[in-house]
């Protein structure tokens, strides 16, 4: 891909009704999502050439979707992915785009991931081998879900580093305490305070129930066009400056080498791709699927030394006010969940500056980075700004 910075934009975002029950179908979910960002920007549902989703075999299809949009699409894709597709589409529409077959994408993940299928809820065993690269050697034995698997990694890098529980505990305060100015968020009006944090039972150590993202039936949807385009849409654009859309760990199964993740090697590209250092990021969205992975991804883009996230986080540097706001609508660990692309939905909001003057609002934000994240195995980020 030829040098990207500021020749596309994520010109509209929008989201269905968040609950535990919808009580609807996905394509329901989706429908609503896709009208809000279509609103959102101004635009026509005919003036949307291509339609691309993710799922996990709980979603409707973009042909679906298109059509019950009144749309005849030029182009469809529908991925089986979870963490980091949402940037990996990106990624594909603006080659598309760039290639001139398409000129406006609309990408969406709608799931009824609480009431429906959900995440972590039993494997089949003839998938051992599917779900995770040598699964059979560890899902017999009782390392059989993502808690399970992500307390591993959390505890080994605990050892090496010296984060403890309550750093841990820190990145779930700050995400809550970002949830209570989010009306929409599930965890608006229920905060969480480090005391209480730190009583809580394990469900798979190191993680407490507060470290594990939410269960949601909801949709989002993004909307991305070139910037020529852009300028006739309603809202201000939001320009994508940089992407690295999908790395890999050097080898599928990366238990054999925890000293390193994929975003790893996704942070630098993002970076020399965008023309911007860590230090120039004003806002953020990290994915967090659970609170390590926060804290591990952290360090991966040079936003703490190994060996300082856990000071760095303590410091309240996640907090609306802090050096790096994080996850201001309160993340997968507190707002929604959609496999990460509700924090993108945020970081849009907020580089727009669409909360005005509100304690919401990150002052005087310009450039965000958000990332996605696959497990340790496969990550990828975009930088924005306004």
């Amino acid at each position: 891909m030829s040098k990207i910075t500021d020749r596309y934009a994520i010109v509209g975002v929008g989201e269905s009704e968040r609950s535990k029950n919808s009580g609807v179908t996905p394509l329901h979910l989706a429908l609503d999502a896709a009208r809000a960002a279509i609103s959102d920007a101004g635009l026509e549902a005919k003036d949307i050439d291509g339609f691309m989703s993710y799922n996990e075999n709980d979603s409707c299809t973009s042909h679906q979707l298109a059509t019950n949009l009144g749309v005849r699409p030029k182009y469809v894709k529908d991925i089986l992915g979870g963490g980091s597709s949402t940037e990996l589409l990106i990624a594909d529409a603006i080659s598309l785009i760039e290639s001139g077959e398409l000129n406006t994408v609309l990408i969406f993940r709608s799931m009824n991931g609480r009431s429906g299928s959900r995440v972590g809820g039993g494997w089949d065993p003839n998938m051992l081998q599917a779900n995770i690269d040598g699964g059979s050697y560890i899902i017999p034995y009782g390392a059989a879900s993502p808690g399970q698997w992500f307390g591993l990694f959390a505890t080994r890098h605990m050892y090496e580093t010296g984060i403890t529980q309550e750093h841990l505990g820190h990145v779930c305060v700050s995400f809550y305490e970002h949830a209570q100015r989010n009306p929409k968020a599930f965890f608006h009006g229920r905060p969480l305070t480090m005391e209480d944090y730190l009583n809580t039972p394990h469900l798979s150590y190191p993680f407490t129930k507060h470290d594990f993202c939410l269960e949601s039936d909801e949709a989002n949807a993004i909307i991305v066009t070139s910037a020529e385009q852009a300028k006739d849409c309603k809202t201000k654009p939001v320009y994508i400056m940089g992407m690295s859309s999908r790395q890999c760990h050097p080898h599928s199964h990366y238990w054999s080498d925890l000293s390193q993740v994929a975003s790893d090697y996704v942070a630098p590209e993002v970076y020399q791709s965008a023309g911007v250092k860590a230090e120039d990021i004003d806002v953020a969205s990290i994915y967090d699927c659970f609170s390590w992975v926060v804290l591990r991804q952290l360090e991966a883009y040079g936003f703490a030394p190994r060996g300082e996230v856990g000071d760095f986080v303590a410091e309240g540097n996640l907090r609306i006010d802090g050096k790096l706001p994080t996850n201001t609508a309160g993340g997968m660990l507190s707002e929604g969940y959609t496999h990460g692309m509700n924090n993108v939905l945020e970081i849009v909001r907020q580089l727009r500056h669409q909360y005005g003057e509100t304690d919401r609002q990150v002052k005087n934000c310009e450039i965000g980075i958000c990332t996605g994240w696959a497990g340790p195995d496969i990550a990828g980020a975009m930088i924005l700004r306004n």
